[in-house]
């Protein structure tokens, strides 16, 4: 925020406990203006401090920009990762999987993987999935297909 602009909030704030502590507050007009001085810095402080609160009118960058090429390789990295540590698979990729099959679920009025017709909708490989402790991550093409069943339906 500019110092104008500040200046004219400090201005106003000041201007208003004035206003209000000499008409109906009865106060004399020396200590309601020993009132408004505080007022007027904190709010001046406030003002200033908020300028990077105001909205940025910048584009949205590209989406197939170089940022979207690094995610696709971390994703990559992970799940390569997950396929050969089941530790990895169990703390990374199965919470976010469940959540997926979650959002899947609640389409069909299914609160919860836990739910026996879970089994139905998702199917029994991609429950077992999602749920059991013992599970391990699939080759690639088939999470590919596991997750296309996901968007189909």
């Amino acid at each position: 925020m500019n110092a104008l602009k500040t200046a004219a909030i400090a201005l106003l704030a000041g201007t208003t406990v004035v206003a209000v502590g000499v008409w109906p507050g009865d106060i004399p007009l020396f200590w309601a203006i020993a009132l408004a001085v505080p007022a007027a810095a904190i709010a001046a402080v406030g003002a200033r401090a908020a300028g990077p609160l105001e909205p940025v009118w910048s584009a949205v960058p590209d989406e197939h920009g170089s940022a979207t090429m690094p995610q696709a390789a971390n994703l990559a990295t992970r799940l390569a990762e997950a396929h050969q540590d089941p530790y990895r698979f169990r703390t990374r990729i199965q919470p976010r999987l469940r959540k997926l099959a979650e959002a899947h679920l609640h389409a069909h009025r299914i609160s919860t993987v836990d739910d026996p017709r879970a089994v139905a909708v998702l199917g029994a490989e991609l429950h077992h999935l999602v749920t059991s402790p013992t599970a391990v991550l699939p080759p690639a093409r088939r999470v590919v297909e596991l997750l296309a069943r996901l968007e189909e339906s």
